[in-house]
């Protein structure tokens, strides 16, 4: 009889042992460019093409504007999953997650400065995500925690978003040399956000 409830548990819910490579980070040159909002309008546009399965996490520990701009109620966020990375089912993850839309969303959280996450969680985190979802796209500070080149590093594709005004275009190029250090220069896509 276990065997049995067993045997339709993995029919219902099959191992997947794909991880998908699609993987995306936005980060600002600076506060305020607009990194957010674009990131979410991608996340939203790649969940509707072909209905596929599609997560935006907000790293943004310091702001959390996607919650925000989508008036989330959901008190569940990225520091919270961190923080239960080694326990990530499908029981669990649904009450972490807010869908809006075809798209999840896992938001940062209320403002909190004691948060600290580490790059282990973050792996492990990431771990789960690329089994679970077709594509992940990470909305970070562009304050470069140690987590967030953590997900610049498993990523495809970077996006570093500037405006047009002269402190933005600094920022972005002190930016871009510090990522030709970490040898992350060749994934980087500036986005110039007018």
């Amino acid at each position: 009889e276990s065997l049995t409830h067993v045997k339709d548990l993995l029919e219902k819910h099959p191992v997947h042992y794909q991880t998908t490579e699609r993987i995306y980070t936005f980060f600002p040159s600076k506060a305020g460019v607009g990194t957010s909002t674009i990131a979410l309008n991608v996340s939203a546009a790649m969940a509707r093409k072909n209905n596929a399965k599609v997560l935006l996490s907000d790293f943004d520990l310091n702001s959390g504007m996607v919650r925000f701009l989508l008036q989330l109620g959901n008190t569940h966020s990225v520091p919270e999953a961190c923080e239960h990375c080694d326990e990530l089912d499908e029981n669990l993850w649904p009450q972490l997650v807010t869908s809006f839309n075809g798209l999840d969303v896992l938001h940062a959280g209320r403002i909190n400065p004691h948060v600290r996450i580490e790059p282990a969680q973050v792996r492990t985190l990431l771990g789960f995500m690329r089994r679970n979802y077709d594509t992940l796209c990470f909305d970070t500070s562009g304050n470069l925690e140690r987590y967030s080149v953590e997900l610049m590093q498993e990523s495809k594709r970077v996006f570093l978003v500037c405006t047009p005004e002269i402190p933005s275009l600094h920022q972005a190029r002190e930016k871009m040399a510090f990522l030709r250090e970490l040898e992350l220069d060749t994934r980087v896509s500036v986005i110039l956000n007018r």
